[in-house]
């Protein structure tokens, strides 16, 4: 099962797509070419990745601020439920409380996912 961590981006894509850019560039290493357009070559495919890299650790940083602010704005909605004994809620309430539950869980899993996923690229940048 494979969690979207950013704009359709996951840690296990990443690190295929990663791994098929180090691919291309061993091919490309091996074809008799002249040395300059080689090197070319190798400075084009690391901007290109250090620029890929760079952008979708962004998305994820912003991704996971966001989740933040959502998940602290929905935990401040449930504080009520910290005295339900006392209170007298409707089983309406009662419910819209539950839902809230399952909308921050998943929303808690997908933040983890996006932590996964910052992870995995701050390793391959290392």
């Amino acid at each position: 099962m494979e969690k979207n961590i950013s704009s359709g981006l996951n840690s296990e894509t990443y690190e295929k797509e990663h791994n098929l850019i180090e691919q291309i560039h061993r091919e490309l290493l091996g074809l008799d070419m002249p040395c300059s357009c080689k090197t070319e070559l190798d400075r084009t495919i690391v901007a290109i990745e250090a620029w890929r890299q760079h952008k979708a650790r962004k998305e994820l940083v912003d991704s996971i601020r966001e989740d933040y602010h959502n998940l602290v704005s929905g935990i401040s909605f449930l504080t009520e439920l910290e005295n339900i004994d006392r209170l007298e809620l409707t089983p309406e309430e009662l419910y819209d409380h539950a839902e809230s539950l399952k909308f921050l869980a998943d929303l808690a899993d997908r933040c983890a996912d996006r932590l996964v996923g910052l992870s995995t690229i701050s390793k391959i940048m290392k």
